[in-house]
């Protein structure tokens, strides 16, 4: 697993300019962008995160990435998994003198639509879903919003530093206090939901 200090944001000289890497890798990074954002914002909000604190962390994660587009871009075998790790950095890490922000201008470009609805507009079930994945302990949080996002238990495996099987152990925990949790009467029945 990673430690903090290899998500600090690089100062302003040592970020690439798009120039000298070529348009086509700010295209690559820009469809990461278009195509992740959303989800990432939805993985920190399934690990517990506030909706407002979600959306930072996952645009200082897309700020640190695109400083190491290069590096991510050549040597990271799942770009989309290590954006949400550095994004789970980020939300973990404290305010503080640590955590210093930096502007990023990539010309003009529209924001994208707002991907994940405010709380206001969630449904009932899906802030019970919510509230039930943030009794979890940590680890098992994780391991079921990577498993939303459709990464195996070998890459969730990978992240937190435990075999495949302790990672399908920890879903199989988690889905069981999930069902408690959502569905009482029929969890103490032993029937699943419909």
């Amino acid at each position: 697993m990673a430690t903090d200090d290899q998500h600090l944001p690089l100062p302003m000289e040592h970020l690439p300019d798009p120039a000298e890497d070529g348009i086509a890798a700010r295209g690559d990074f820009l469809d990461l962008y278009d195509r992740e954002y959303h989800l990432v914002v939805r993985f920190l909000l399934c690990c517990g995160a506030p909706q407002a604190e979600a959306e930072d962390a996952t645009q200082e994660a897309f700020l640190e990435v695109w400083a190491r587009w290069g590096w991510v871009r050549d040597t990271v075998r799942s770009p989309s998994l290590y954006l949400r790790i550095v994004a789970h950095h980020k939300y973990l890490r404290p305010p503080g003198p640590r955590r210093r922000l930096f502007l990023v201008t990539m010309g003009e470009r529209e924001p994208p639509e707002r991907s994940v609805p405010d709380h206001a507009v969630l449904t009932d079930e899906s802030l019970d879903v919510l509230a039930a994945l943030r009794e979890l302990d940590a680890n098992s949080m994780i391991a079921m919003a990577l498993r939303v996002d459709g990464f195996t238990a070998v890459e969730i495996a990978d992240h937190l530093g435990l075999s495949a099987q302790q990672v399908r152990d920890l879903q199989k925990k988690a889905r069981k206090a999930l069902r408690a949790r959502l569905y009482p009467a029929r969890a103490k029945e032993g029937g699943a939901p419909q």
